[in-house]
C-alpha cells in the first residue's frame, strides 16, 4: 500500500464495553462518574422485551434517581423527540437502550438539554456548538453502530424526508455493548439490521473518505458478518452468532464513523423518509445495485470484499450480497415494500440532496440514479 502523502483522522471518543453481561456495569460506570439521575430513552418494544427492567435494577442498585422516556417511534420525528425534551431537563445522564431510533433519540435530546431550541435548528454539518451531557448507549440491536457515532437521523414527516445532524458532540460518552440484549429480537429485524451493518462497513471501505484505520474495521465487520447473520437469523438463541454480530455492528459503525457511507446510504435515506421504511430494509436493497454501480471505481476494494464473503470476483460479491438477502428472507424488490414508481422522481431528488451521496467513489448523474432505481422497482 503506498501511503506517500496521504494525511487521515480517527476519532473516537466513545468508552467502549463489550460482552456478555456487561449491561451489568451500567450502576457502577455511572456512579464512577457520580451520576445520581438519569433518563432513560427507549421503546415500547424494548420495555415489553424485558430489556429495561434490567436497566433499571442496575440504576436501583446504585440509588440513582430515573425516569423513562418509551415514547420512541421507528425514524423518529421531530415530534417524538420533543415529546421526551421535558423529562430530561434536570437529568444529569440520558441513558438510550434500544436501537438506532433509541440512541438517535436520546442524541437529539441531548443537544436540546444542552444547548436549546427545536431539533432542526441543529439540523445539518457541525451546527451543534459545544459539549452536551453525559449520555450512555445500550443497543439492543446489532447493526447501526450508532453508539460509537456522531450522527442522528431525524424523520421530518411534512417534509418526507430524513436529516441528519452531524457533530462530534452527538457521540456517546460510553457505549455499552451486550449481546445478550439482543438474543430476543426477531428473525426478520436480526436480518434487517445485520444488512445495514453490512452497507455501513462496504461504504466506508469504497467511499472518497476511506482511510487505513477504516478499512481494518470495516473488513473485519465484513467477515463477521458473512460468517455469523445467517446463522443469528436461523437461531436467535445462538449466541456465538449473536456476540459475533454485534461486534460487527460495531466496527462497522467506528468504521464508517471515519470513513463515511455514500450510495446506498443516499438511497435508503429517500426511501426511509418518503415511505418511513425500516433504514436497514432499505440498505439491503440498495447495497448491491450501489455497489455493482461503483465496481469500475474501486476495482481492489471490491475484489477484497468479494474475497471476504468467499467469492473470486467483485461482480461475485455483488451477488453473494443479493444472495444472502434472499438467504434471510428479505424482500428484493422495492415494490415489495409499497414503493411506487409515480414517486420516482421524488426518491431520486432526495437522494441527491443526501449528503452522503458525496462520498461516493463514483460521480451519479440524475439519470443514472433514476435507471438505478428502476431496476430496484
Amino acid at each position: 500500500m503506498d501511503m506517500e502523502g496521504d494525511l487521515f483522522t480517527f476519532h473516537l471518543p466513545t468508552k467502549i464495553l463489550f460482552g456478555l453481561g456487561a449491561v451489568g456495569n451500567l450502576g457502577a460506570e455511572l456512579d464512577e462518574r457520580r451520576l445520581r439521575s438519569a433518563l432513560v430513552v427507549t421503546d415500547i418494544g424494548v420495555r415489553e422485551a424485558g430489556l429495561l427492567a434490567r436497566v433499571e435494577e442496575q440504576l436501583r442498585a446504585y440509588g440513582i434517581e430515573y425516569e423513562v422516556y418509551d415514547g420512541v417511534v421507528p425514524n423518529p420525528t421531530v415530534e417524538s423527540i420533543e415529546a421526551g425534551l421535558p423529562l430530561a431537563v434536570g437529568k444529569e445522564a440520558l441513558i438510550a437502550l434500544g436501537g438506532g431510533s433509541s440512541i438517535d433519540t436520546a442524541k437529539a435530546l441531548n443537544v436540546l438539554k444542552a444547548h436549546g431550541g427545536r431539533v432542526l435548528d441543529w439540523e445539518g454539518n457541525e451546527t451543534v456548538p459545544g459539549p452536551c451531557g453525559p449520555l450512555v448507549a445500550i443497543p439492543t440491536t446489532a447493526g447501526t453502530g450508532s453508539e460509537v457515532t456522531f450522527i442522528a437521523q431525524v424523520s421530518v414527516p411534512e417534509r418526507r424526508q430524513k436529516v441528519p445532524i452531524v457533530s462530534r458532540y452527538l457521540a456517546p460518552d460510553l457505549a455499552i455493548v451486550d449481546p445478550e440484549l439482543t438474543r430476543s429480537l426477531p428473525p426478520r429485524l436480526t436480518a434487517a439490521t445485520g444488512m445495514d451493518a453490512l452497507a455501513h462497513a462496504v461504504e466506508a471501505a469504497t467511499s472518497i473518505a476511506a482511510q487505513p484505520l477504516a478499512d481494518l474495521l470495516a473488513f473485519r465487520a465484513i467477515e463477521l458478518i458473512n460468517e455469523f447473520l445467517p446463522r443469528a437469523v436461523r437461531n436467535g438463541a445462538d449466541m456465538e452468532a449473536r456476540e459475533g454480530m454485534a461486534l460487527a455492528s460495531l466496527l462497522a459503525g467506528m468504521a464508517f464513523n471515519n470513513g463515511w457511507v455514500a450510495l446506498a446510504h443516499a438511497i435508503a435515506h429517500a426511501l426511509g423518509g418518503l415511505y418511513d421504511l425500516p433504514h436497514g430494509l432499505c440498505c439491503a436493497l440498495a447495497l448491491p445495485e450501489a455497489m455493482e454501480f461503483n465496481l469500475g471505481a474501486r476495482p481492489e476494494k471490491y475484489l477484497k470484499i468479494a474475497r471476504l464473503l468467499g467469492e473470486e470476483t467483485a461482480a461475485a460479491g455483488v451477488d453473494r450480497i443479493r444472495g444472502l438477502r434472499r438467504e434471510l428472507g428479505l424482500p428484493s424488490r422495492l415494490g415489495e415494500l409499497g414503493v411506487e414508481e409515480a414517486d420516482l422522481n421524488r426518491i431520486v431528488g432526495l437522494a441527491l440532496a443526501d449528503g452522503s451521496i458525496l462520498f461516493n467513489p463514483r460521480e451519479v448523474t440524475a439519470e443514472e440514479l433514476r435507471e438505478l432505481i428502476c431496476r430496484m422497482l
